[in-house]
């Protein structure tokens, strides 16, 4: 719920999702609204897994998978263009080890993903077969079909968001949500708001 919660916030901050979702609350200094939608997707992804043992098995395979393939993308690709990526590297770095750690990090990736999409009864049938490899495949599809069609000409992603952010003086560390919503709203011209 936690990094689900975040993610869907950054995406609605990004464009990725309705900007209904990239907000503050003033009071809890959380994204309620992102925090409320995150809950909502996973009770609906869980009503499955209520009556089939397979379609637990199935989800909790697949939000390993998913959250372990989302952190393996990004270091895969700075072990591919690691020379790229060391323009990038933050006030943390791990100097000659980090190609090492970045390379038994994705080694583990590939590992646990092969062990969740393995079936976990024996023998193997229609009703104890693992789901997981499909539901991760459409999910790959959808997301490579929608970034090739339509989602590469519009997402710049959060490069963008950082430099306005960085534009106007925000201190990116320690985010204060009154002082947010006053500089955006001298940059647009808005009235500020930090209602909810």
């Amino acid at each position: 719920m936690t990094s689900n919660s975040r993610m869907m916030f950054a995406f609605a901050r990004d464009g990725g999702i309705h900007p209904f979702f990239h907000r503050v609350d003033a009071r809890f200094r959380s994204p309620i609204r992102a925090v409320w939608l995150a809950a909502v997707l996973s009770f609906i992804l869980a009503l499955p897994s209520l009556g089939s043992d397979v379609a637990f098995a199935a989800a909790t395979s697949i939000a390993t998978i998913g959250l372990y393939i989302s952190y393996g993308i990004p270091i895969l690709l700075g072990l591919i263009w690691h020379r790229e990526f060391l323009a990038m590297k933050g006030p943390f770095d791990l100097k000659g080890l980090s190609r090492v750690v970045a390379f038994i990090a994705v080694a583990w990736i590939i590992t646990i993903t092969v062990v969740f999409v393995l079936p976990t009864a024996n023998p193997v049938t229609s009703q104890t077969l693992n789901y997981t490899v499909v539901a991760v495949g459409i999910i790959a599809i959808g997301a490579t079909t929608a970034w090739v069609l339509w989602a590469r000409k519009w997402f710049t992603g959060p490069a963008t968001e950082v430099t306005e952010a960085l534009r106007l003086g925000v201190d990116l560390t320690e985010p204060r949500v009154e002082e947010i919503n006053e500089k955006a709203a001298k940059a647009t011209g808005a009235a500020p708001d930090s209602s909810d």
